[in-house]
């Protein structure tokens, strides 16, 4: 594009937190294009990011990295997508379980569609992928893979790196970094199929406004964008949840408590990803205990907060999905989903229809909890 160049465009965004200027709409674009394009060096990219970490995105740039990268791929497109909702995933679990996993289960079987995608982290203990592994539920390495688990089922968790590979290879770079950068943002944004509705979980405050007026800027009908348990599209069952709500233009600040769904607050430790060590040695958390605390909590052998905290994100989904109007009318149809065991009903089917492939960072052979 005439008249841009990288080294300007850093030295705009590079010059502290005083000088530093945002970039123009066309500018934002020309820079994520040279980086995907190739024609930005590894010294440029890794200048180019840090700077705009440093800067923080404006709506403005937000919005115009998103555009750039949905550009990059075609949009998947499902079958039926009225009631789904697109749950982008790029947070990192250290203290709490993927909760998501177990109540996006609860409310696809309540009639919610559900479309989550993310990637592997080797940087982590272990990553959400790892759980799904060995809950045995499929992932899909691509746009194609994903179309046939939602056609059947209408849940699906997507790999990113099937789908968009130049957006992986940038949130690949966190392992180099040791920092997220703007990408993660963008992967939150992107809404692959691009679906009516969006729950995306954050882990910043300002990203609260900033996130919920890009979408308006491109032009989303509906989003939730929530100050998530670390990071994650999911509310706390310890706490209030700050929010943003976006419905045809209109945005509003909300607040979601327990409360709202008829629950009690409950302790952090019900949202813990910890065993319970013995005397003088430290907790540990494993993928394998995580999936059988979720096969639990399916089978209702789980009963109090843990199982309030699934009930109270499957309603959050089922409310996003255009199911109920509120999360107390969302609520009766999340628990119905789970004590009568149509949520262990589905699982079991998502289990049944599935080839499963070790993720790349996984030493298992073999899934450790069976359907």
């Amino acid at each position: 594009m005439m008249g841009h160049s990288m080294d300007h465009i850093i030295a705009k965004i590079g010059k502290g937190l005083k000088g530093a200027k945002d970039l123009t709409w066309e500018e934002a674009k020309f820079a994520l294009n040279a980086i995907i394009d190739g024609e930005a060096t590894p010294a440029q990219i890794g200048a180019f990011l840090m700077a705009m970490r440093i800067k923080t995105e404006s709506i403005g740039e937000l919005a115009a990295f998103t555009t750039t990268a949905r550009k990059c791929t075609q949009p998947i497109q499902f079958p039926n997508s009225a009631n789904m909702i697109d749950l982008p995933l790029y947070g990192e679990k250290h203290n709490t379980i993927h909760v998501v996993i177990a109540a996006s289960l609860v409310a696809g079987a309540a009639g919610a569609g559900i479309f989550m995608h993310g990637i592997e982290n080797p940087g982590l203990g272990y990553d959400l992928p790892r759980v799904l592994y060995q809950l045995r539920l499929p992932i899909a390495q691509s746009a194609r893979e994903a179309t046939e688990q939602v056609s059947q089922h209408s849940w699906a968790y997507m790999d990113l790196a099937g789908y968009h590979a130049p957006l992986t290879k940038l949130l690949d770079l966190r392992q180099e970094f040791g920092l997220q950068n703007l990408s993660h943002q963008i992967a939150r944004l992107l809404n692959p199929a691009q679906l009516p509705s969006q729950v995306i979980g954050i882990a910043h405050p300002p990203y609260l406004n900033k996130m919920t007026e890009a979408l308006d800027m491109l032009r989303t009908s509906r989003a939730l964008i929530i100050q998530g348990v670390e990071g994650f599209p999911e509310l706390s069952i310890s706490g209030p949840s700050s929010a943003h709500e976006l419905r045809s233009g209109h945005i509003s600040p909300l607040t979601f408590g327990p409360e709202d769904a008829g629950f009690r607050l409950g302790p952090f430790q019900a949202m813990s990803a910890k065993i319970s060590a013995q005397e003088g040695a430290s907790p540990t958390a494993s993928p394998n205990h995580e999936a059988h605390v979720l096969i639990q909590l399916l089978d209702n052998r789980l009963r109090g907060d843990q199982r309030a905290w699934v009930i109270f994100n499957a309603a959050l989904y089922i409310y996003a999905a255009g199911l109920a109007s509120s999360l107390a009318q969302a609520t009766p149809l999340a628990n119905d989903a789970l004590d009568s065991g149509k949520a262990r009903t589905f699982y079991q089917k998502l289990v049944n229809t599935q080839t499963h492939t070790s993720p790349n960072n996984d030493s298992l052979s073999t899934p450790l909890v069976t359907a």
